[in-house]
């Protein structure tokens, strides 16, 4: 909740010549407005980082004449310190301060000089001349300062030689910015987000005016968004400081979002709209990659930076691991590609220093100026280090005695040497030793926050749904003419979803608050699109009641049993050939069985005859040509067997399908982390019956009830007629408290290293704990699929919507519910819907089926009911076996397409383009469309790409 306070008054006569200020404390957060109703000044209680750090003074007037008018108006809101938790529901601020003083500015500044030196002292060795000249003076100083304000100004020049000493000349350099992490929504939800943003921002307008060296940094396009938005006269003021030069943008992406959980497109889309954003409304390019806070980061990130003109990342997250102590601070990352960007983890480990030598260890980690020069590994050949100060979130940024403590650290004997610069301008000058730095090859997992892979499950299921629909739609309005494309509307749609993607939000770890609307906006926006493709349909085809129209946006034959519309029910299919297709009709529905070839149109015709209804299923088995599957009464898979092959598919006397229940209870960050220990804690697996089975031509399935702790599980299992993947439909009933619900497939195939499939590519992991860094990793993320093979065999485990996963030795685990009680009390209760599928395979990954099986689970065909279609074309067609594309969409600011092809494989190969005629051009550009790097002709083009390459292309007429 908020207030508005309307607080006027008038300065005494007898203050004539002094500072005044008023000292303003409403027990939360708030905000001073001038009379035009622009925000000027933020203030606080404290900080989410920061306990006991307070902005509650507001300069008005420095000198004062005596007698001026005051007339205030403040927006205050009621933000406890560590935000909106179930310990402090029932916050009620009260108004502590609400007055005007003077303010003794020598005083203060004593203080600063005191605070830095007693710093200092901490800081140095007892045996040193410097520490023991230090506490000399400070006791002469106290002792002639007695208790009289007066003679601050003459302390201070007892102090004055200790400031002058200068820093050793083997003093690293403290490049330091200005820095105000705010979490987009987090323990408030995201409409509070737009008033820190206002209150942080308002703050450092005015410290810019005080301190004409001090540089500001803040991130995030969708932040500076809300402000043009809401507050337009304060963006302006914005604007004029990132000409002037003094207000730095940084972070190329929309949010600064989690790097584990999102697509391959949305990385993409993260970058296209961060920096596009930036370059229309400020004219700069922004080069770097800004997320000091987020929990992991893929390895196939450098690819996507580089291809987004992005040479820079920072981070300091990956301090806080949690096992083994990461042995870079400064380094070349590359990624699966072999792109390198140049990496820097602040050795403060913290992004909300306080600008103060010896800081000490805190819940947040920062180690002080002096502190950071001795973590930094790099200190024998780089002679500069950066330091984030300032306190996020609710803190609003650095103070003016931050920058104060700064500027008396400029040069100061046993201190780093401060140096107020922008990052740009630091990342600009490592450019110059990027020759000479360690390289980091693959992945930086973060030894923390694994929970996160799993917490929220309807939020992640949301963002997998949103992003598939997105691309597809995206395919199926390619087709339009070019002004009935929906531009507006997508970038919206795709907008909403990236701010989700935030490192809070997407990863489960924000208030029910938070939560429930990210909930609804992906409600929304899958029923807008919906919409979309409707109207697209309408546009493109012909009603017709009796018939049906099929998209596939793969680049797969789709060739999975489809489900139909419900008034298909009872009707045979026939194809657009005439000819009668396998149908199966089924209480859960109607289905048809037919290869949609990729990127292509079908069209359906229903029948007058009535198709017949399926047996019921006799016993507990799954089988057809390939492979047979047999259960036992819970649902439990106790013998699987490949006849291709002729091998089994689980290890000897193991059981597959295992649902075990875990205690989880991490030490510390509930809904982030998963700890170890956890694995000693097995409470139960589940009991069960059978409830039903079908037996049909396209496939046939078996039903479970199962109870597990106080949840149900309903359980259809699913084997079609063509394939030996096995399908687990699960609906669960949830309703635990710090429990954790895992499925085990324990397969015959043992080796060293696994493969997880990661934005745009994979990555292999170690299956032993051999060492404390594979140990580390006993919970991982993996996108649509996870697969342990050898040369000749192997079996992957696909998903529909889950990410965390442990695979030790020959055991697949799956991780499908969690139910921690903070920051959310009711994290998880509820249904949850949602697919995994057990797939053995011939041959390896790489030579299987796994990866457009992984697809066909997570996008099915649009399906247009009431429709047919003439003749539809898209702007050109892929042939290649190992080349996808992935994306086709109008260009974000030309008036033609634009597709985007990867290599998924791992492994060269050529990429066969079909132009419609030989007058459209094809013309390459990075990821943004900005540059462009090739153009080829004619209406056949053949392109070469490398392992896990992504690339870019516009059609052009």
């Amino acid at each position: 909740y908020s207030g508005w306070f309307h607080l006027t008054g008038k300065v005494p006569e007898s203050w004539q010549g002094l500072t005044v200020v008023a000292k303003l404390n409403f027990g939360g957060e708030a905000l001073i407005f001038d009379e035009a109703g622009c925000p000027i000044y933020g203030l606080t209680n404290g900080s989410v980082f920061g306990p006991g750090h307070s902005k509650d003074i507001y300069r008005l007037f420095e000198p004062c004449k005596g007698a001026e008018e005051v007339d205030l108006w403040i927006e205050a809101a009621a933000n406890p310190l560590m935000g909106i938790t179930p310990e402090n529901e029932n916050f009620s601020p009260v108004v502590k301060d609400m007055k005007l003083a003077t303010f003794n500015e020598e005083l203060w500044q004593l203080w600063i000089d005191i605070e830095v030196l007693s710093s200092l002292i901490k800081s140095l060795p007892e045996s040193s001349v410097r520490r023991s000249r230090i506490l000399r003076t400070l006791n002469q100083m106290i002792d002639f300062f007695g208790n009289t304000p007066e003679k601050a100004k003459k302390c201070r020049k007892i102090l004055k030689p200790l400031f002058d000493a200068p820093a050793y000349h083997s003093d690293l350099t403290a490049v330091s910015v200005g820095h105000a992490h705010i979490d987009t929504g987090w323990r408030w939800p995201v409409r509070e987000s737009i008033r820190k943003c206002a209150r942080t921002f308002a703050s450092q307008l005015d410290l810019m005016d005080r301190y004409p060296q001090y540089v500001f940094g803040a991130s995030q396009a969708q932040h500076y968004q809300f402000v043009k938005d809401y507050y337009p006269d304060l963006y302006e003021k914005i604007k004029a400081r990132i000409k002037e030069g003094r207000w730095e943008v940084q972070g190329a992406t929309w949010v600064e979002n989690d790097m584990n959980l999102v697509s391959g497109e949305s990385l993409v889309r993260q970058f296209l709209h961060g920096k596009n954003f930036y370059m229309d409304e400020f004219g700069v390019d922004i080069q770097n990659l800004w997320l000091p806070d987020v929990f992991g980061y893929s390895s196939a990130l450098p690819q996507i930076m580089k291809k987004s003109g992005v040479d820079y990342f920072l981070t300091i997250k990956i301090s806080w691991s949690q096992f083994n102590k990461f042995p870079h601070t400064t380094f070349k990352w590359r990624g699966i590609d072999g792109s390198e960007v140049i990496t820097h983890f602040p050795p403060d480990n913290s992004y909300n220093s306080v600008m103060i030598p010896s800081q000490g260890k805190n819940k947040w980690g920062s180690s002080g100026l002096v502190g950071s020069q001795g973590n930094f590994a790099e200190k024998d050949l780089l002679d500069e280090f950066m330091v984030l100060f300032g306190i996020g979130d609710g803190g609003g940024g650095p103070r003016e005695d931050y920058i104060e403590r700064g500027l008396r650290m400029q040069n100061l004997e046993g201190v780093p040497k401060v140096k107020f610069e922008m990052a740009s301008d630091f990342f600009k000058d490592l450019q110059k030793k990027e020759k000479e730095l360690e390289i980091w090859d693959g992945e930086l997992y973060l030894e923390l926050h694994r929970g996160t892979y799993t917490t929220q499950a309807e939020i992640k299921k949301g963002n997998r749904c949103l992003e598939s629909k997105l691309v597809a739609l995206e395919f199926i309005c390619s087709a339009l003419p070019s002004k009935q494309y929906p531009r507006k509307e997508l970038d919206r749609i795709w907008k909403n979803m990236l701010m989700n993607q935030f490192h809070d939000i997407i990863p489960g770890s924000s208030i029910k608050m938070v939560n429930d609307e990210a909930k609804q906006d992906y409600k929304k926006n899958l029923l807008e699109c919906e919409k979309l493709a409707n109207l697209a349909a309408e546009k493109l085809f012909e009603k017709d009641s009796e018939s049906i129209v099929l998209f596939n946006s793969l680049s797969w034959n789709f060739s999975q049993p489809i489900s139909l519309p419900e008034n298909c029910k009872g009707y045979n299919i026939k194809d657009d050939n005439g000819n009668f297709l396998p149908i199966q009709n089924e209480p859960d529905g109607t289905f048809v069985m037919l290869n949609v070839p990729p990127h292509s149109f079908v069209a359906l015709t229903k029948s007058c005859r009535t198709s017949k209804n399926e047996a019921s299923l006799e016993g507990l088995v799954l089988e057809n040509d390939l492979v047979k599957y047999e259960f036992n009464e819970n649902g439990e898979l106790v013998k699987a067997f490949d006849k291709e092959e002729g091998r089994d598919i689980l290890q000897n006397d193991k059981k597959g399908n295992i649902f075990s229940l875990y205690v989880d209870r991490p030490n510390a960050w509930d809904a982030w982390d998963i700890d170890f220990f956890y694995e000693e804690q097995f409470i139960e697996h589940p009991k069960g019956k059978k409830i039903s089975g079908i037996k049909g031509g396209i496939l046939q399935n078996l039903k479970f009830q199962l109870k597990i702790g106080k949840s149900r599980i309903l359980q259809t299992i699913s084997l079609a007629t063509n394939t030996k993947r096995l399908d687990f439909a699960t609906n669960i009933d949830w309703k635990e408290k710090h429990h954790m619900l895992r499925v085990e497939f324990p397969t015959s195939v043992s080796c060293l290293e696994f493969t997880c499939d990661i934005q745009y590519g994979y990555l292999k992991r170690s299956t032993h704990r051999n060492t404390s860094w594979d140990m580390a990793k006993f919970e991982v993320c993996a996108q649509k699929y996870v697969d342990i093979s050898l040369p000749d065999y192997g079996v992957a485990l696909l998903n529909d919507c889950k990410y965390g996963h442990k695979i030790h030795d020959n055991v697949i685990d799956l991780n499908l519910l969690r139910s921690p009680t903070n920051p959310d009390p009711d994290a998880d209760i509820g249904q949850h819907e949602f697919t995994y599928s057990l797939l053995p395979h011939s041959g390896d990954l790489i030579n299987s089926d796994v990866i457009p099986e992984a697809e066909m689970l997570n996008r099915k065909p649009m399906i247009f009911d009431g429709f047919k279609i003439d003749k539809i074309e898209l702007p050109c067609k892929l042939v290649s076996d190992n080349i996808t594309l992935e994306v086709m969409k109008r260009a974000e600011k030309d008036n033609c397409h634009v597709i985007r092809l990867v290599e998924r494989h791992g492994k060269k190969a050529i990429a066969e383009i079909r132009l419609k005629n030989k007058k459209i051009k094809l013309i390459e550009t990075d990821l943004l469309e900005w540059k462009e790097i090739a153009s080829f002709e004619g209406n056949i083009i053949s392109i070469p790409f490398k392992p896990f390459e992504i690339r870019t292309f516009k059609i052009q007429n």
